[in-house]
Formats: structure tokens, C-alpha cells, sequence
């Protein structure tokens, strides 16, 4: 119990106020008798404080374990984009459901590769980026970059795009109702591999190397530059040469014609 001291002054002064008294004797019982304190703290500060918890005479300490991180969502449908093959690959918990031909983006629009998650859907979506394009059924997964319905679908299989994947308009309905179906929490896109450009892309790399170095060859010919006209022929000088005679010309002497010949 808590010792309560009441002096004889207090009493003497006080002494026709018994009321007074007896509710000071009253509240110091009730606090003799209160159950001690509850200390709550986390595990960090119990380690941090392991003489409060250890002695017998301290408070009761009741440890509240931090709670643990919601499991991450399990993904249910996966999309795998082979740039090498210009495929689409989708998987439906585990097992593969479809297997469908794309449009990469063109050497100078490479689509992004890595593993990502959806980042929002549209139903019809119009290009801010590319005059207003229309993107149907767009499923976009990295800095604009979107797997969408195209009407090129002559073009599937090969790379063509500005660096989204296309499908035809059918197969984008196809996977845009599935990832709206499963939640984007639970669809994976992985892209991967290298794209095959098409080899006229090269040639033409090639034809304007070789333009501009005919081009540096007609300069130094003529004095000036051919900016339209690159393939411009190059002339050489002529000169005149003189063979022996051949034939008479009438008065004894022999005669014969200048020939021309190029060096």
C-alpha cells in the first residue's frame, strides 16, 4: 500500500470538515490497491530494454510483434514476348493458352525489354505521341509502350512498329479481356530477345554510304557539290592522237583524220 501521512495541523485545522478527510483516506486506498500498470511496447524496444522486462518488480511488458507484410499477389496470367521470334506467348495459371504473331518496334523504336506489370488499360486509346494513332484494346506496360490491336496485320511477324507490340484485332481483345479478367496485379509481361530487322533496312544504310562517297568523287571533279543529283557521271579530258597515214590524198601526200581517244 502507498503511505498516506495526514499531519496533526491538518486535522486540527480541518477538523469539522471530516468529509474532506475521508475522501483524501479513500482515494489513497483505492491506489493502494490499483493493479499496476500495462506497459505496451514494440519487439524493438523490448530488445532495446531488456532490464524493464527482465525485472520482477517493473511493470508488465507485453511484446506486439510487427506486423508482417501482405503476401504479394500471385500472378495468374503471363504474357512472353519473343522479340526474336516476333511471338506472343500467353499463359493462363501455368499452362499455355495462345500463341499469337507480332509487330516489335523498327531498329530506330526498339520495344523496351525486361519484366513488367501492367500499368493501365484502355479500350480505345489515341496516340499523343504519333499523330492521334489509334491503339485499340492497349495494355500499357513501359513509358507509353503498350501491347495493342493494329489493322497492319500484314506486317505480324516482323518488326514495325514505334516500339509498342501489336497483335491483330481479334488476338488484343483476346488479351485485353484476360488481364481485365485476372487484374493487372496479376499479369507479367516478359519481353525478351533480339529483333531480326529486315535486311533492306541495311541495303538502304548501305546505298546512302556509297551515295555520299560518290558524291565526295564528283565534287572533286566538277569543283562543287551535287546535293541532288549524288550518282553524277565524271568526265575525263580527251586528247588527239595521230596514226600513221592510210590513204592518199590525191596530190601525193598521205592524209588522215584526227582520232579521239580518252585517257
Amino acid at each position: 500500500m502507498l503511505p498516506v501521512k495526514v499531519s496533526a495541523k491538518v486535522s486540527a485545522k480541518f477538523s469539522g470538515r471530516h468529509v474532506l478527510v475521508c475522501g483524501l483516506f479513500t482515494f489513497a486506498s483505492a491506489v493502494a490497491h490499483a493493479e499496476p500498470p500495462t506497459l505496451t511496447v514494440t519487439t524493438q524496444i523490448a530488445a532495446a530494454m531488456p532490464a524493464v522486462a527482465a525485472d520482477a518488480g517493473a511493470p508488465d511488458v507485453v511484446v506486439v510483434a510487427k506486423p508482417a507484410a501482405p503476401p504479394k499477389p500471385a500472378t495468374t496470367l503471363i504474357a512472353k514476348v519473343d522479340l526474336s521470334k516476333q511471338l506472343l506467348t500467353v499463359s493462363v495459371h501455368g499452362k499455355v493458352r495462345h500463341q499469337w504473331p507480332i509487330s516489335s518496334g523498327r531498329a530506330e523504336f526498339p520495344t523496351p525489354v525486361g519484366n513488367f506489370k501492367p500499368e493501365w488499360t484502355s479500350k480505345m486509346w489515341f496516340s499523343k505521341k504519333y499523330d492521334d494513332a489509334p491503339m485499340p484494346h492497349a495494355v500499357f506496360f513501359k513509358d507509353g509502350a503498350a501491347i495493342h490491336a493494329t489493322n497492319a496485320t500484314g506486317m505480324l511477324g516482323s518488326p514495325a512498329s514505334h516500339g509498342c507490340v501489336r497483335l491483330s484485332p481479334s488476338n488484343a481483345a483476346q488479351f485485353y479481356a484476360l488481364v481485365q479478367s485476372h487484374g493487372m496485379a496479376h499479369t507479367k509481361i516478359a519481353v525478351s530477345g533480339t529483333p531480326k530487322f529486315a535486311p533492306t533496312a541495311m541495303a538502304r544504310a548501305r546505298d546512302q554510304d556509297r551515295g555520299s562517297r560518290r558524291w565526295v568523287a564528283a565534287e572533286t571533279v566538277y569543283g562543287q557539290a551535287y546535293a541532288s543529283y549524288p550518282y553524277a557521271p565524271t568526265y575525263r579530258t580527251a586528247t588527239y592522237a595521230y596514226p600513221q597515214p592510210s590513204r592518199s590524198s590525191g596530190n601525193g601526200s598521205w592524209f588522215a583524220p584526227p582520232t579521239y581517244r580518252l585517257r
